[in-house]
C-alpha cells in the first residue's frame, strides 16, 4: 500500500473484517493504535494538570512554612551560636530525656553542657559540668557556691566543677 492510501483507509474496517482480522492473530488495526496513543496522551495531561493544581494550590502553605523555618533559624541564632549537635543537657531541658527529679529541667550552656550550679524551687547544687551528676555534699539552700573548674584525672578534658571549701 502506499502513503496516500493508508491515510485514506478508515480506521475502522466493517464488523465482517474486523472479525477475521483479530481471529487470525494479525497485529491490532491502525485504530487501535490511534486510540492507544490517544489515551496515553490524555492520561499524562490529566495528570500534569493535576500536579500544577496541588502545586498552586499548596503554594500558600509553602510560603508559611518557609517563613516559620526562618523565624525557628532566627530564633535559634539569635546572637549565639548554634549547638551543633543535640547533647544530654539539651534533651533533659526540653523534657526528652527523664531526669531524677520531676518537673525539673537542667540549664545548659551554649555548648550544651551543663552549667555548674543547677537550681531548683528553692535549692541549689554544684554539677559534674560533662555528665550533671551532682557533686556530693554541694546541696543548698539558696545559691551554692561552684568554684573553679577542675580536671579530673584519667578523663582526657573532662572538666568538673568542685564546691569552694571553707577554710
Amino acid at each position: 500500500m502506499s502513503n496516500s492510501e493508508i491515510q485514506n483507509q478508515p480506521l475502522l474496517a466493517p464488523p465482517t473484517q474486523q472479525a477475521e482480522i483479530n481471529g487470525q492473530g494479525v497485529r491490532p488495526s491502525r485504530a487501535y493504535k490511534v486510540a492507544g496513543l490517544t489515551l496515553l496522551a490524555c492520561v499524562l495531561i490529566v495528570g500534569q494538570a493535576t500536579i500544577a493544581y496541588f502545586l498552586f494550590s499548596q503554594q500558600s502553605d509553602i510560603k508559611s512554612l518557609k517563613v516559620q523555618n526562618e523565624n525557628l533559624n532566627s530564633k535559634l541564632s539569635n546572637g549565639r551560636s548554634v549547638p551543633r549537635e543535640v547533647t544530654q543537657c539539651h534533651l533533659e531541658a526540653a523534657g526528652v530525656k527523664p531526669v531524677e527529679i520531676p518537673d525539673f529541667h537542667p540549664d545548659c550552656d551554649e555548648r550544651g553542657l551543663y552549667r555548674a550550679q543547677q537550681c531548683f524551687l528553692e535549692s541549689c547544687w554544684c554539677v559534674d559540668t560533662a555528665t550533671g551528676q551532682e557533686i556530693s555534699g554541694s546541696l543548698t539552700k539558696g545559691l551554692a557556691s561552684c568554684g573553679a573548674p577542675v580536671f579530673t584525672a584519667g578523663y582526657r578534658g573532662r572538666m568538673m566543677r568542685m564546691p569552694d571549701v571553707a577554710a
